[in-house]
């Protein structure tokens, strides 16, 4: 009698893909930027409106403020192949890096912000990026 040791069918791989874009896109997606007084300001307002704020303060994130499109080209034509799934942009992406200031605490997270206009290391699965590098960021 078979037991169903043998080798399991692959879960399929498309709802974890799309999560871990829709994650990507939630952590680093703003376009177009979101209005605030000044990019300090910014910062405090969409780490925390992105839930990057909630348990511990993130340390560091940043926004990229390009078409989606634009972002997505990075993983096919608009990207150069690095090594394993990462993959750099040809274009550069205007983008807000934000950094915890010290002695910030969750519910109360402060930050400073660096805003720049440079290329991008990103790791693709299935042609859609999932993983910003830091490589290049401001």
């Amino acid at each position: 009698l078979s037991h169903g040791l043998g080798v399991a069918p692959r879960p399929a791989l498309l709802p974890l893909i799309c999560a871990s874009y829709r994650q990507f896109v939630t952590q680093h997606f703003d376009n177009p930027k979101t209005k605030a007084a000044n990019n300090r300001l910014y910062c405090n307002l969409l780490m925390q409106r992105r839930g990057l704020t909630r348990i511990f303060c993130k340390r560091r994130n940043t926004f990229i403020h390009d078409p989606a499109g634009q972002l997505q080209a990075i993983c096919a034509r608009g990207g150069t192949h690095v090594n394993l799934n990462l993959y750099d942009s040809l274009e550069s992406f205007n983008v807000t890096t934000c950094r915890v200031l010290p002695l910030s605490l969750p519910g109360n997270c402060r930050y400073r912000a660096a805003i720049g206009n440079t290329k991008i290391r990103v790791a693709c699965v299935k042609g859609l990026p999932v993983h910003l590098e830091p490589t290049y960021l401001p």
